[in-house]
């Protein structure tokens, strides 16, 4: 079997009204999208926003042994957003699809994996008929995409099977949402407001009657010292928290300190499988990970493991195929909660990719990886040389090392690395000689 992988690394129906998205987000976006190219293999292609460097591309494929020559990268021309997102305009240039369906004709293609299945990807999977053999595509076509990365949807199905969730509430209306969040409030609570779609904490906003605490899963923190304050925040933010009331929108007791967390699963027509479970790393918003999670000792982390597959389990039932990230959160006093899930690829997919086919499939017991988001440096190549000259490259005999999982370093000045190291003293020597590095 060979794939059609689209790196769709944002679309308007995972956050919502793209042209709100700066254009370093959608930068940044147009980036990470090259993750994909750790998942594929001789045979597949991938269409990404726009197609990296050779030496980038070279350098993954001859780490993970592919040929490079057997793999298909492509981006369509530039839509209206430029070349960052995989916008639908994109995909309406006829010669760029037709390059696409010859391959599918030769019978190179059976099934298609993107990072979301939007609307646009579900029309060409079944223009290009590869609806029957793309594992789930039934659900997909109905909508099922949606529910399982609403944040609504999450706290519906996890609450119905029993799952410990921080208290909260979905909201459809305004009034709604102003009586649960001065419940909170006012008791010197505090409070999380999400988006029914977004991402890597985007979509969040936290409000505190005090301004002592950290921002963690949000931008920042809102003081909202009064019920007439918190009138005043959602007459000016109730739209955008709505989607212009079209979105219910989830309000949350939010816990200062709480360390966030996930587990990743693969789900198929037999089986619901753990793939990976780390620590995500919040400066304020998603910026890294540590797989495995630190967390793991923690006497409620089997159980939260647990009661990630069983909700997971409730998916399978449904009739999706294909990852799934559940995030929980470890509060600093109490069991670990869950707060959202993700039928997706998710931010930690391309690691776990990279760990089984450069480690192993016991990654997760034999090594510990941090995956950085922003490394500065002069540029690819002195990166690659600096790591390979001071003996920090990755090392297929000892299987540690740093590998480069995106290259931002022509237009952002940045890389993305993971690190893979015997242990978490080891990987934190490692990133003190990184920082230091280009300083």
């Amino acid at each position: 079997m060979t794939t059609l992988f689209i790196a769709n690394n944002r679309t308007a129906q995972m956050v919502g009204d793209l042209d709100e998205l700066t254009p370093e987000h959608r930068r940044t976006a147009g980036v990470t999208a090259q993750r994909m190219i750790w998942y594929a293999a001789e045979g597949d292609v991938l269409v990404v926003p726009h197609v990296p460097s050779e030496e980038f591309l070279a350098y993954v494929t001859g780490l993970t042994g592919r040929s490079r020559a057997d793999i298909a990268v492509m981006a369509p021309p530039p839509g209206r957003l430029g070349t960052d997102v995989l916008t639908p305009d994109r995909w309406e240039d006829a010669p760029f699809v037709e390059q696409i369906r010859r391959y599918v004709e030769k019978g190179e293609i059976t099934s298609v994996y993107p990072i979301y299945f939007d609307s646009s990807v579900v029309r060409l999977t079944q223009e290009f008929g590869l609806d029957t053999s793309t594992p789930g595509f039934p659900y997909i076509h109905q909508g099922g995409g949606q529910l399982l990365n609403s944040k609504a949807t999450f706290r519906a199905l996890a609450a119905g099977i029993g799952s410990p969730v921080p208290e909260g509430t979905v909201a459809y209306d305004r009034g709604a949402a102003e009586e649960f969040l001065w419940s909170l409030l006012s008791a010197d609570r505090h409070a999380i407001v999400k988006k029914d779609f977004h991402v890597a904490g985007y979509g969040n906003a936290i409000l505190s009657r005090t301004a002592d605490i950290t921002p963690i899963g949000a931008p920042e923190v809102t003081v909202v010292e009064s019920r007439e304050a918190l009138a005043a925040h959602l007459d000016r933010q109730w739209g955008w928290y709505s989607n212009d009331d079209t979105r219910p929108v989830v309000v949350e007791d939010y816990t200062p300190d709480s360390i966030p967390v996930y587990a990743e699963f693969r789900i198929t027509a037999e089986e619901t499988s753990l793939f990976g479970h780390g620590e995500m790393l919040m400066g304020p918003i998603f910026n890294g990970l540590v797989i495995p999670a630190k967390s793991a000792d923690h006497p409620g982390f089997p159980r939260f493991l647990e009661e990630a597959h069983r909700l997971c389990e409730t998916v399978r039932a449904m009739g999706y195929r294909g990852p799934i990230s559940v995030d929980g959160i470890v509060t600093p006093d109490g069991p670990i909660l869950l707060n959202e899930f993700n039928g997706r690829v998710g931010g930690s997919t391309h690691i776990n990719y990279l760990a089984e086919q450069l480690v192993g499939d016991d990654f997760l017991e034999e090594r510990v990886l941090i995956q950085r988001h922003a490394w500065q440096v002069p540029s690819f190549t002195e990166a690659v040389r600096e790591l390979a000259e001071r003996g920090l490259a990755f090392d297929p005999a000892t299987r540690t090392g740093v590998v480069i999982t995106s290259d931002d370093s022509r237009f952002g000045g940045t890389v993305e690395y993971c690190l893979i190291a015997t242990d978490m003293a080891a990987a934190e020597r490692t990133e003190e000689v990184l920082s230091a590095l280009f300083a």
